[in-house]
């Protein structure tokens, strides 16, 4: 049979104490040890010759606009975000992809796309990956044919536009869409495609040839599906630019096609 040793008291009130005052045991109303884990941080103090260090929890510091918080190893380390940080960078010699949905004849698209994505474009081309898609809020009706915003010259400046895009590529077919796109308005498609030739000029029966069958029609298909499928938010205005197949919400799509030159030139200099 067991039996077991009677412990005096003041030996176990003893035990408890020094267990107490321990700063090893982490109790949460210890007043020496803090009820939750904490890191020290640099903090500079302005009235001070030197830095302190504090402890505060990690949140505290976070006050910062999420579009700054890779903007330093500072700003980072503060927001708990130095592993994504680090990852852009490590990913900084691959290009940017933009993808701009749009349509011919809105005006809005004409004007962006005559004034400011051609000199973008060639201004950051080595860094950039362009992707053009001309449907915007084109619907493919129940007999499979379409329905444009401003009518049928719209959906064949559309269909026009995949054609060339398909042939040339989007950034080799920008030099046409631009010039298209600033006679279009005064033009019926054929003049405009006329006019703008010289950019087309390898392959213009190629591109007529797509336009005038079948695989005009599929491709405005595909660009419907391309559009109708980003993620997370819905295109519901153009022009629309999708940053690394990312769909931003209107509003932010909004502050991105306004200041798009001076974003860029943001991040390819904090990322280079």
């Amino acid at each position: 049979m067991h039996c077991c040793k009677i412990i005096p008291l003041f030996i176990i009130i003893n035990v408890v104490l020094a267990a107490y005052h321990n700063p090893r045991y982490n109790h949460p109303y210890h007043p020496n040890v803090a009820a939750y884990p904490v890191k020290a941080y640099q903090t500079y103090y302005p009235s001070s010759p030197s830095h302190h260090y504090t402890n505060q929890p990690t949140h505290y510091y976070c006050n910062i606009p999420p579009d700054l918080w890779c903007d330093s190893p500072q700003a980072a380390q503060q927001c708990g975000v130095q592993r994504q940080c680090d990852a852009l960078r490590m990913h900084r010699r691959k290009p940017i992809k933009i993808t701009l949905i749009y349509e011919a004849l809105c005006p809005y698209c004409q004007k962006f796309i005559s004034n400011q994505l051609g000199g973008m474009y060639q201004q950051h081309k080595d860094h950039l990956e362009l992707e053009l898609v001309p449907w915007g809020n084109s619907r493919i009706l129940r007999d499979g044919s379409f329905s444009c915003n401003h009518g049928k010259k719209e959906c064949d400046a559309n269909r026009l536009q995949s054609c060339v895009i398909d042939t040339l590529k989007s950034s080799g077919a920008l030099p046409f869409i631009v010039c298209f796109e600033r006679i279009i308005h005064h033009s019926t498609v054929d003049q405009a495609m006329h006019a703008c030739s010289a950019f087309i000029r390898n392959q213009y029966r190629q591109i007529r040839h797509c336009y005038d069958g079948e695989r005009g029609i599929q491709l405005q298909r595909s660009a419907a599906h391309k559009t109708m499928s980003t993620k997370p938010h819905p295109i519901l205005e153009v022009p629309y630019l999708l940053i690394n197949d990312y769909t931003p919400s209107v509003d932010n799509n909004n502050l991105n096609v306004m200041l798009l030159p001076q974003l860029l030139n943001k991040w390819f200099k904090l990322y280079s």
